[in-house]
């Protein structure tokens, strides 16, 4: 059976001008566009961003729906992925960085051109801010969103919970994030209750040496579970410390067999503790841990540090270096004794 062309298009799916007059084969006027619109069947994908479970939209600076809350989305480019176009334009609109977890559907009308494919995902890195084609972006709560731009939005959003709810009736295991959070909860009263009856550094010192034992165990026991301790096997503990939800920003300066060199650029470890009353002990509660950490993992992996965001700095600057000998100590704030030889 002959299907009806569709309903010709308004709008340039390009630059979003308005067409001058509508109709299959319609040619863009806007200067330096001139996109041609066929009346072919067009791709269009987006993506149900969510961190801690919160959705990201951005609010669109273009026709159709100007001004009205989205999923970052757009059209597929030819040859592209469809999972990499929605990485894309999560990029492009909202300059985050987003894994894709769940595939929820696919949306077409018959009064309209265009196949919207939608995916849940999950924010991994980068700080939400308005790209090229946004107004601004902000994260939402699923029970509290504003009015979505698109009819098969709400379609979009159920089939999101959906997928949610299937998840989380699974064990999922905790970020590194959520993990510190919940042990705050706990340590912060207590280091609280130790400085008022024993002072501050004292009880500090207490906490430092509790906490710095419980790492350097912990590192025992990945490298046991790794049954290795060089380098790139130790890269594999680095690369979990950001979580799903991209809690560490980190830049990568160097990394080969010996050295392992980054800067930390973001820390929402940090933010956390601030929220909960306690920066002054973000730093012993997490910072403190990882020369321990790297102790227990091998004798012969030196950390270098000497500044970190907990205690004010830019940035975090970690330097590992795996020497032939076991490194001398450093002072768990972050200064440096005599360092080792390779």
């Amino acid at each position: 059976m002959p299907q009806p062309l569709p309903t010709p298009a308004r709008y340039c799916p390009r630059c979003g001008a308005e067409f001058a007059t509508p109709a299959a084969g319609a040619r863009c006027a806007t200067e330096g566009c001139g996109y041609v619109w066929y009346p072919d069947p067009k791709v269009a994908v987006g993506v149900v961003a969510e961190r801690e479970g919160r959705i990201l939209l951005v609010r669109r600076n273009h026709e159709p729906a100007l001004g009205r809350w989205a999923f970052p989305s757009g059209f597929v480019d030819a040859g592209e992925i469809l999972q990499e176009a929605a990485r894309r334009e999560a990029r492009e609109e909202a300059n985050v960085e987003v894994r894709i977890d769940h595939l929820l559907g696919a949306w077409s009308s018959a009064d309209d051109p265009v196949v919207f494919v939608a995916y849940a995902g999950t924010i991994e890195a980068g700080e939400p801010s308005a790209g090229d084609e946004a107004i601004e972006v902000a994260f939402f709560d699923p029970d509290a969103l504003p009015p979505l731009a698109f009819d098969h939005d709400t379609e979009v959003i159920a089939a999101w919970r959906a997928v949610r709810a299937a998840s989380d009736g699974a064990a999922r295991p905790i970020t590194l994030l959520q993990q510190r959070g919940i042990e705050a909860e706990v340590l912060v009263p207590l280091i609280r209750r130790l400085e008022a009856d024993l002072g501050v550094e004292r009880a500090h010192a207490i906490a430092r040496d509790t906490i710095e034992g419980i790492a350097r165990q912990q590192g025992r026991d990945v490298a046991e579970a790794l049954g290795r301790t060089d380098l790139p096997g130790f890269v594999q503990v680095k690369d979990s410390w950001g979580g799903a939800g991209g809690d560490l920003a980190i830049e990568t300066l160097r990394q080969d067999e010996r050295h392992l060199e980054f800067n930390v650029v973001g820390c929402r470890f940090a933010e956390m503790y601030r929220r909960m009353g306690a920066a002054d002990l973000g730093f012993l509660l997490s910072c403190s841990r990882d020369f321990a950490l790297s102790e227990g993992y091998s004798d012969g992996l030196h950390l270098d540090r000497t500044q970190t965001i907990m205690q004010g700095a830019a940035y975090c600057d970690f330097r590992y270096r795996l020497a032939q000998t076991a490194p001398m100590r450093e002072d768990a704030r972050g200064g440096k004794d005599t360092p080792p030889t390779d």
